[in-house]
C-alpha cells in the first residue's frame, strides 16, 4: 500500500486537534514531521506509530490459580514487562474482583478448589464478555476444556510454561496493532 502523506490541514482533521495545537506539538518536536519546500507533511503512518507511543502501555491483570507458586511465577514475569498484577486462588475471590476492577487480561487456572476455571470464565462472559481470558491448564484434553472453549474464543496456555510463552500472550493481547485498531474504528 502507497504511504499516503498529508497537508497540515489534513493532519489536523486526522488528529482532530486545531491547526494552532498542531503547530504547537511541531514547534515542540513531539510530533513526527517533514518538510517539503516550507510546508510541513505528515505521514499516516508516522502518526498513527506517535498515537500509539502517547497511549499508556501499563495494564492491569488478574491471575487465577490455586497453587500459590504458578500466581507468583506469572506475577514476576507479567510485572517485568510494566504490568499491574493482581492475583487469588480461587474462584469466588476471581468473580469479586472482576466485579469491583478493571482488567485488561486474565490468566485463570482451569481447576480451582471452588468455582471451578469454566464457571469463573461463564461469569467473565457474562459481566465482560470483551475481557480477553487465557485458560492455563495442565489438562488441555480434559472435558472442563472441551466445555471452557464453547464458551467463545479464549486462548489456552498449558502447563508446564515458560517466561517467553507469557511475553509473547502479554504482546499479542495487550498491544492490538494499529491495523486492528483502525479496523475496529471503521477506517
Amino acid at each position: 500500500m502507497k504511504e499516503q502523506v498529508l497537508t497540515l490541514e489534513e493532519a489536523a482533521l486526522y488528529l482532530k486537534v486545531a491547526k494552532p495545537t498542531l503547530y504547537r506539538l511541531l514547534e515542540d518536536g513531539k510530533i513526527p514531521a517533514f518538510k517539503v519546500g516550507n510546508q510541513w507533511r505528515f505521514t499516516r503512518e508516522l502518526i498513527d506509530t506517535w498515537l500509539w507511543d502517547q497511549l499508556p502501555k501499563k495494564k492491569n491483570v488478574l491471575v487465577v490459580d490455586d497453587e500459590k507458586l504458578i500466581c507468583m511465577d506469572l506475577q514476576k514475569i507479567i510485572s517485568s514487562q510494566g504490568h499491574d498484577v493482581v492475583t487469588t486462588q480461587n474462584g469466588l475471590d476471581a468473580v469479586r474482583l472482576i466485579e469491583d476492577l478493571s482488567f485488561d487480561l486474565v490468566f485463570l487456572d482451569l481447576m480451582l478448589p471452588d468455582l471451578s476455571g469454566v464457571e469463573v470464565l461463564k461469569e467473565i462472559k457474562k459481566m465482560k464478555s470483551e475481557l480477553p481470558v487465557v485458560l492455563v491448564t495442565g489438562y488441555p484434553d480434559s472435558e472442563a476444556m472441551n466445555h471452557a472453549l464453547e464458551l467463545g474464543p479464549i486462548s489456552v496456555l498449558k502447563k508446564p510454561f515458560n517466561r517467553q510463552q507469557i511475553r509473547d500472550i502479554l504482546k499479542i493481547l495487550l498491544a492490538p496493532s494499529i491495523a486492528l485498531q483502525r479496523a475496529t474504528n471503521g477506517e
